[in-house]
């Protein structure tokens, strides 16, 4: 039973690794399907949690205008610029954060 623990234990730490992508992982994409993925399901848990937030009519955290379907190739060109904002800073964010807030900021709310 011990043995069984240990084997969770190690692998609940090793997803919380893999919990947010850095911007030089972004940058060197040697991995390029797995960095997509990510991105791809940042941006979707990013619109869920929107949906939820306006829902409970509460303020949420970006407003697309009507009719912006964003592609990958949108949302990683929306990273890039983000992370050219940080390239001189000691502390760098993860994409996670200079997405929600390139986002927040290309496209705030009450003005569509």
């Amino acid at each position: 039973m011990n043995k069984i623990n240990m084997i969770l234990l190690g692998a609940l730490l090793s997803l919380n690794a893999w919990a947010d992508l850095s911007i030089a992982d972004f940058e060197k994409n040697s991995k390029p399907q797995s960095v997509n993925a990510y991105i791809l399901g940042l941006s979707s848990g990013l619109n869920a949690a929107n949906t939820a937030l306006a829902a409970n009519n509460q303020p949420p955290l970006y407003c697309f205008p009507p009719y912006l379907n964003l592609t990958l190739h949108n949302i990683r060109e929306i990273i890039s610029a983000g992370t050219k904002e940080y390239s001189d800073g000691l502390v760098k964010p993860s994409v996670d954060e200079i997405l929600l807030k390139k986002l927040s900021t290309l496209y705030p709310c009450g003005y569509n």
